[in-house]
């Protein structure tokens, strides 16, 4: 599960959609 983190492959935008889509707060 934590590939998803490797930002090179996935952009800020996916990674808040991501975190947003599971509950957890996204501040940035």
């Amino acid at each position: 599960a934590a590939s998803i983190f490797h930002f090179g492959e996935h952009t800020v935008g996916d990674v808040k959609h991501f975190l947003a889509g599971h509950g957890v707060p996204v501040r940035l």
